[in-house]
């Protein structure tokens, strides 16, 4: 099954306090993420928004091609208007930033609701080894472009 972005769409909701992993892939999975300058927009861009009471960041993952998080969504906000905020201002800045031009994020993004601490755990620990499964590092705690606001202990 093909997937376009309206069938991910399907059955979404936004509850304002859930926890939620997005991963966010850049436009045709170009390899653009992978240095510090779009790692700290990246970040940055997520202080704001937690500054801005639109999300509590638990933990961030930059990927050379994706970005996995693990966020709280904010009182009186919708996933989609945090990930469109999200994704509207990183694109510009990173363009900038690469000093290149057009498309830089897919238009959908996917998310999956955490509803317990068992989950929210597995899920910090999925994002965290993610770059050792991919071949980036040996060890987890080798990888640069990983924000956690708990200490991984393994």
């Amino acid at each position: 099954m093909k997937y376009r972005s309206h069938n991910l769409r399907k059955g979404r909701a936004s509850i304002p306090g859930a926890y939620y992993h997005v991963i966010i892939n850049t436009h045709q999975r170009q390899q653009l993420l992978g240095n510090n300058e779009v790692a700290s927009i990246i970040f940055e861009t997520f202080d704001w928004l937690e500054r801005e009471h639109r999300l509590k960041w638990i933990c961030i993952m930059i990927m050379p091609d994706h970005v996995h998080t693990i966020i709280e969504l904010g009182v009186r906000q919708t996933l989609a208007k945090v990930m469109h905020s999200l994704k509207l201002f990183t694109a510009r800045e990173i363009n900038k930033c690469l000093s290149r031009r057009g498309k830089f994020w897919q238009t959908e993004y996917r998310d999956w609701g955490i509803r317990d601490e068992k989950s929210l755990n597995n899920m910090i620990r999925y994002c965290y080894a993610n770059p050792v499964r991919k071949g980036l590092v040996k060890s987890a705690r080798d990888y640069p472009y990983w924000r956690c606001k708990y200490e991984m202990g393994w």
